[in-house]
């Protein structure tokens, strides 16, 4: 569709070249496009499930190497319909800046099925599934792990191009040495290519995208959302922390954002801005998606604030946060809320974006 070495180059050039000309928007946001289906079992409850995954962990930490992947034998016990269910599986460890030891000691994984067991059961139909983990011993981050899938959650609000989660509270029971087990909350995140399918839509695969070619209506709403939680790891035009859908008989690119780990509203120890970004702690705010005049902005800040509740409520409902956590994440949400409340206010935060497109 678009390969030629001329064009990557170009992309390369507008990595945060910020703004574009409008698109025409094609309805609203979510459900926009080839029509949505309901998810997978696992993903239509928002309860948190109690499983057990022995591995040798050791082993497994061993071999962080995600271009040539090692996969360890394990055994995931969850509840069935008519009592607990073992099956055998396989981790392996997957991430890019969470992978690295002195980042997180307990990397990110991905648990692969074996689907033909799994007809069923909470887990059918699931080829592979990212795990996102706690990544240190320190209570602190899996206060950050359970912000990261209060955002998920967040941004199922606003659009059903959005990945699902579902937590868990997970004992991770190591079979070399029983004295290293321990239980923490994690969650499972929807795989890229059945939140495509649920939407009408497939993954555009190993390319970026300008932003002439989105979708203006999920662009709009992408970048704002981004702005609110504070987060400005997120490129379309590399393709980071961002899955673009194409939808068969529609011409624009769907932005979906996803891995929050970065943003403000979590705001992890190690995380810090890109250096060529005029903002130097990432609880600082910047807007980086469109340029737009203030009647086009409109209709997607009045979406927000229609779902202002509800995505407070994906915090407020969340297990195991705790109080002071959540009033910070709460009160952090209130600041950008009151930014959106009015057009007038928010127009300044596009200065950056408007600035670099010329405008």
């Amino acid at each position: 569709m678009r390969a030629a070495a001329a064009r990557l180059t170009t992309l390369l050039a507008l990595a945060l070249v910020i703004g574009a000309p409008p698109r025409p928007a094609l309805g609203q946001a979510s459900g926009d496009g080839g029509g949505s289906r309901p998810p997978r079992r696992l993903f239509r409850d928002d309860a948190p499930v109690a499983l057990t995954l022995a591995a040798d962990y050791r082993a497994l930490f061993s071999h962080r190497d995600t271009v040539n992947p090692v996969r360890e034998p394990a055994r995931l016990t969850f509840p069935g319909d008519s009592g607990p269910v073992t099956v055998a599986v396989e981790l392996s460890n997957r991430g890019h800046f969470r992978l690295k030891p002195s980042v997180c000691s307990f990397a990110p994984l991905k648990v692969h099925f074996p689907k033909d067991q799994l007809k069923g059961t909470l887990f059918g139909g699931q080829g592979s599934l990212k795990l996102i983990t706690h990544c240190n011993k320190s209570p602190q981050y899996e206060q950050n792990l359970l912000v990261e899938y209060g955002i998920y959650r967040a941004y199922n609000q606003l659009t059903d191009m959005s990945h699902r989660a579902r937590l868990a509270r997970i004992t991770y029971a190591d079979t070399r040495d029983s004295t290293r087990t321990i239980t923490r909350y994690g969650f499972f995140l929807e795989a890229d290519k059945e939140m495509a399918e649920r939407n009408g839509a497939q993954v555009l695969e190993h390319a970026g995208g300008s932003y002439s070619e989105m979708d203006s209506a999920q662009m709009d709403l992408m970048t704002v959302f981004e702005w609110l939680i504070g987060n400005t790891d997120w490129s379309v035009i590399m393709n980071h922390n961002v899955r673009l859908l194409q939808i068969a008989d529609k011409p624009w690119l769907y932005p979906v954002a996803y891995d929050f780990d970065f943003s403000g509203l979590v705001d992890a120890p190690y995380a810090v801005p890109d250096a060529r970004l005029p903002i130097k702690h990432v609880r600082q705010r910047l807007y980086r998606g469109m340029c737009r005049p203030p009647d086009v902005m409109a209709s997607t800040l009045a979406r927000f604030m229609a779902k202002q509740d509800a995505i407070n409520a994906a915090f407020r409902t969340l297990p195991g946060l705790d109080p002071k956590r959540l009033k910070e994440a709460t009160d952090y949400l209130k600041d950008g809320f009151g930014t959106l409340a009015k057009i007038k206010d928010f127009m300044p935060e596009q200065d950056y974006s408007c600035a670099r497109a010329g405008h």
